[in-house]
């Protein structure tokens, strides 16, 4: 079957479809995943065939710009979301003419899909990433929790259905359904039941599988000098990656030259990924390695514990890694992650980049050596390596979808 999964935004919005890609190609599928002209490389690098939509921009380097130049988080996160939007339109002509080819299409996320599967009438598989957004209606919850509820549902659909539906007014298709962006026959939840446990009152077709997490490249070689530091001490470094929140700018500079300050304080050895421009304006001690890209299902296996901004990808890895966690979020979703690994124990209370320091940067990392909070990981990390593998649950049951739809 023709399968085609679409998603917009940063590395972290296209990694675990790379996941599910991989294994659909195992069950004989023909897949695309569509994305950012700027993402080939990476998705090339699996074997996964890929196709460009929209304009050939690099979305985490243009909304990072956007939240730094926002006085409030919350106006930052209203202006992401409206640009995003405006990706989602601008993709539109060269997804609905990807889509024409495809017998099945896997909406992520992202919403990336929905509007171009309802204008051809194409059956769809969904994706969410966070439990949060499912309904759940208990008949034992107080009207005042109910009425809490509704409120909280109607803001978000004033943030997320009402921008989608005004785009698909404009390119002739209907409103949105009750569902919304999500499939009527299968909503697949790419979550560990150790972290999230599924709520009995969800709808039969919201499923979780597990985690996606996509192996190295086939063809990728570490570098040297990063396997000589990280064999060159007598502990295992931190790995501090900020993912899409660590570019270029003034906040980057800052929050790099924090970290440098912070890991020396602590006294520990430490991989920085990202802050490109602004590391070369530093004086790096030789305690620190400055890396590029590296593939989490490799390094992380090398190293002591994780500081990152709490995008879904990088927590999931972190916690099949069964190391340490430190989240410095910057946006509503990552604080959730960040409050979920404080709450299973396996990390500090997180750090609003707003309210970073060296003083409380250096303190977290200090907690990271915390034997009860290393134990903790571990044991978590055990127990999901030991669940079936997360992709191959989804795609078994995208297959009984196909058995139905043929």
């Amino acid at each position: 079957m023709n399968i085609i999964i679409p998603t917009i935004g940063s590395r972290g919005d296209v990694q675990p479809y790379i996941a599910l890609s991989l294994g659909l190609q195992k069950a004989g599928h023909s897949v695309t995943v569509a994305t950012h002209p700027c993402m080939r490389a990476l998705v090339e690098s699996y074997g996964v065939k890929f196709a460009p939509i929209g304009p050939d921009i690099d979305i985490a380097h243009e909304t990072a710009i956007i939240r730094g130049k926002s006085p409030h988080w919350m106006i930052g996160f209203m202006r992401v979301m409206k640009f995003s939007f405006d990706m989602l339109e601008q993709a539109h002509p060269d997804l609905l003419a990807l889509c024409r080819e495809m017998d099945l299409v896997i909406v992520s996320h992202t919403a990336a899909g929905k509007m171009e599967a309802d204008q051809l009438g194409i059956p769809t598989v969904s994706v969410t990433l966070m439990t949060e957004a499912i309904p759940a209606n208990d008949p034992k919850d107080p009207l005042v929790k109910k009425m809490v509820m509704k409120v909280a549902g109607a803001g978000m659909g004033l943030m997320m259905s009402r921008p989608l539906n005004k785009i698909r007014k404009r390119v002739g298709v209907p409103k949105m359904g009750p569902t919304g962006i999500t499939s009527q026959r299968l909503n697949l939840i790419p979550l560990s039941p150790h972290i999230s446990k599924p709520n009995p009152l969800w709808e039969p077709r919201h499923r979780m599988t597990g985690f996606w997490i996509a192996p190295a490249p086939e063809e990728w070689i570490p570098p040297f000098e990063l396997i000589r530091f990280l064999e060159g001490g007598a502990d295992r470094p931190v790995v501090i990656s900020l993912g899409a929140m660590a570019l270029s700018g003034e906040d980057a500079l800052e929050a790099a030259s924090i970290s440098i300050a912070a890991v020396e304080k602590a006294g520990i050895r430490a991989i920085i990924q990202g802050w490109d421009q602004p590391m070369q304006q530093l004086s790096i001690p030789d305690s620190i390695y400055h890396a590029g890209s590296i593939p989490h299902d490799w390094l992380l296996k090398r190293v002591s514990g994780l500081v990152h901004h709490g995008g879904y990808g990088t927590t999931a890895a972190g916690f099949r890694a069964g190391i340490p966690m430190l989240v410095i979020p910057h946006i509503i979703d990552q604080f959730i992650w960040g409050q979920k690994v404080a709450s299973l124990g396996v990390g500090p209370q997180p750090i609003d980049r707003k309210k970073l320091t060296i003083d409380n940067m250096a303190d977290a990392l200090q907690q990271l050596k915390s034997q009860e909070i290393r134990e903790k990981a571990s044991k978590l990390g055990e127990s999901i390596r030991l669940e079936p593998d997360g992709a191959m649950e989804a795609v078994r049951m995208i297959n009984e979808v196909i058995k139905e739809l043929v």
